[in-house]
């Protein structure tokens, strides 16, 4: 197994709290960069409030807790920021500013800085201000309408989901900008100023939905539904003339290759009534069953798992998909990035950090303060 991380070296400021700032930088530090959690005084980041979801997002990370209302804290923060290659941060645009702290007032002193600023709206605009979390982001984005309407059932009022879609993928998507900026700081010398947003960030899951609003006739997109069978549900997805001779020849129905309902460009008009023709053949079967023949046919397809079904999934055993954690309850398990190296590691670390763990550690090593400045800070509240 490679031991060298590919991010070895890089030294990363994060000042971000809840989900999608913090999973960018959970991804940083998997990949060998050396992340240091800057939180508020107190309990910290919100999410401490549940230690397992907390160690999902900051595993691997050093944590310093410092009063930035406080001039002194500032100073601390901007010592820290020195050290560091890249700043992350996801409060509300204006609130970096009110400590000194925001692109603007760092970019003549750390040129070199890559500064990546996430939020609901943007960094401007009318609706920069807005406060925004996951379920906001899916609304305003078109998302959640488009989910609606790729269901059978016109009637659905817009579902509110509860899996942060929007979080997660505004992480991602500021960890692919840093290394893009990583990029170009090596060509030009210059660090710079990412902007990344949930809004626009959940409007990238339906480019299809955006090209059709634009049609005076817009066809149905989406449509995929379960099938029943015997042992639960399967998901079917038959795009291609390929896939319905694969799914005709796996329930023995080739007269559904002449039916002219079915065919590519209706079969979407028609989507319930190809549903109950093929839940014929699958609702006489078990799960299993369905599945082999579903597979010796080339036909995608999957079964609906539950949350608690995939740490005994073979295939993410195989990939080593998750880590095992300790905490006060026993074991758990979180999950890995989603990419793999041929050459590096990148597998999450197996231990968090408490509520300012760190601080002594850092200041002493980091900010190179003696034990009396560490004692004044601490008798001041600067620091906790």
């Amino acid at each position: 197994m490679p031991s060298k991380k590919p991010l070895e070296g890089l030294k990363v400021a994060d000042f971000s709290m809840v989900y999608a700032g913090p999973i960018c930088a959970r991804m940083l530090s998997d990949n060998g960069a050396d992340v240091i959690k800057i939180e508020p005084l107190g309990m910290g980041d919100t999410v401490r409030a549940n230690s397992r979801i907390f160690s999902h997002f900051n595993a691997g990370k050093k944590s310093i807790q410092i009063d930035l209302s406080h001039q002194k804290g500032q100073e601390l923060a901007i010592n820290l920021i020195e050290d560091a290659d890249i700043l992350i941060e996801n409060f509300r645009p204006g609130i970096m500013a009110r400590f000194g702290l925001d692109y603007e007032s760092l970019k003549e002193r750390f040129p070199y800085l890559v500064y990546c600023s996430i939020s609901g709206f943007g960094q401007t605009g009318p609706d920069a201000q807005r406060a925004a979390y996951a379920p906001i982001a899916h609304a305003a984005s078109g998302y959640d309408v488009s989910h609606m309407r790729a269901q059978l059932d016109d009637n659905l009022r817009p579902p509110a989901s509860g899996i942060m879609i929007a979080d997660m993928l505004t992480g991602a998507y500021a960890f692919g900008a840093i290394q893009t900026a990583l990029i170009g700081k090596l060509q030009s010398g210059q660090g710079d100023h990412i902007d990344v947003t949930m809004l626009e960030s959940t409007m990238m899951l339906i480019p299809g939905q955006l090209q059709s609003a634009q049609k005076v006739d817009p066809p149905r997109i989406g449509g995929f539904q379960p099938i029943a069978t015997k042992g639960g549900f399967l998901m079917l997805c038959i795009v291609s003339d390929k896939n319905l001779r694969g799914l005709c020849a796996a329930i023995e129905r080739p007269d559904i290759l002449e039916d002219e309902r079915f065919i590519r460009g209706q079969r979407l008009l028609h989507m319930r009534e190809f549903i109950l023709e093929v839940e014929k053949w699958s609702s006489t079967r078990e799960l299993t069953e369905c599945e082999d023949l579903l597979n010796q046919h080339g036909v995608p397809y999957s079964r609906y798992n539950a949350p608690a079904d995939l740490f005994e999934q073979p295939q993410l055993a195989h990939r080593h998909a998750f880590r095992q954690m300790t905490d006060d309850e026993g074991n758990y398990l979180i999950q890995n990035a989603p990419f793999q190296f041929g050459s590096f590691d990148n597998k999450t670390s197996s231990e968090y950090a408490q509520a300012g763990e760190h601080t002594d550690w850092i200041l002493e090593n980091r900010l190179n303060l003696d034990k009396e400045k560490i004692k004044e800070l601490y008798q001041e509240g600067i620091i906790e």
